[in-house]
């Protein structure tokens, strides 16, 4: 609705406009691929670390338990993560993917160059030969205090019946659809207080809220892609391009002036 975004799956994407307080609460970029059984070992990730410690200095490892069905097994493996000095960035690196996640996002450039630099040394590094999904995923939440409503800043598509039924407390709505460059998965609506709609994502407030959660992303499982940290870079660069489409679309010029668009 703002800068009158029409087709906000195949149109080009809009003007980036600096918000001076947007509401996201975490931005993630990832890829996937075919398991890499020596990422299991700490010596075979190490030339990786020792490329990024500079930046992402803060080490841990995390054991994931998945139990899988037929025959039914638990299967652990290990997850790597490196975090800059504040934790406001996370490196995360299993057998079978990387992914970079902030709370602290700056811009779409800034993001894209960090994992740009995460992607070019994987690849000279751990060099996985192809990959399955490269996704870009961003989580905006707006905390509602004191009975503040978003009426007025979503268009009415997005709106839902939160502002026509009136005391509904949550009212999640989800869409997928195929888009220029591959697809999105859209997630967005009210959560009352301690509320949240993925834990690990999005961390629950003490106040009821309104989200968008856009997962624009590249799915090739039969046909996988060659690896190349270039190449991934520009899809994540236009990936993101997408999310920020459907985030344009959704919300009026009063949501932008109320997160810090500069007026004219």
């Amino acid at each position: 609705m703002s800068q009158n975004v029409t087709d906000p799956l195949y149109g080009d994407e809009p003007i980036e406009v600096p918000l001076a307080n947007a509401p996201l609460a975490r931005v993630v970029a990832q890829i996937r691929f075919p398991e890499i059984l020596s990422m299991q070992d700490k010596a075979f990730v190490a030339p990786f670390q020792e490329r990024i410690r500079r930046t992402y200095p803060l080490a841990q490892s995390d054991v994931i338990n998945t139990f899988v069905i037929g025959p039914q097994r638990m299967v652990s493996s290990t997850v790597w993560r490196y975090y800059d000095p504040q934790k406001n960035w996370r490196v995360s690196m299993s057998d079978t993917f990387l992914s970079l996640e902030t709370t602290k996002y700056v811009s779409r450039k800034d993001f894209v160059e960090r994992f740009g630099f995460i992607l070019t040394q994987l690849e000279e590094t751990i060099n996985p030969s192809h990959i399955a999904r490269v996704g870009v995923r961003y989580v905006d939440q707006v905390s509602l205090e004191g009975g503040e409503s978003m009426k007025g800043m979503l268009r009415p598509e997005m709106a839902g019946i939160k502002d026509v039924v009136g005391n509904t407390k949550h009212v999640i709505s989800e869409f997928e659809a195929d888009t220029r460059e591959g697809a999105v998965q859209v997630r967005w609506g009210h959560l009352p207080k301690d509320g949240t709609h993925d834990p690990d994502i999005m961390p629950a407030i003490q106040h009821p809220s309104w989200f968008l959660d856009v997962d624009s992303y590249i799915f090739r499982e039969s046909e996988m892609m060659e690896y190349s940290a270039e190449t991934v870079k520009s899809q994540v660069l236009a990936l993101a391009g997408r999310a920020y489409s459907i985030f344009m679309w959704s919300v009026t010029d009063d949501f932008l002036v109320k997160y810090g668009k500069e007026q004219q």
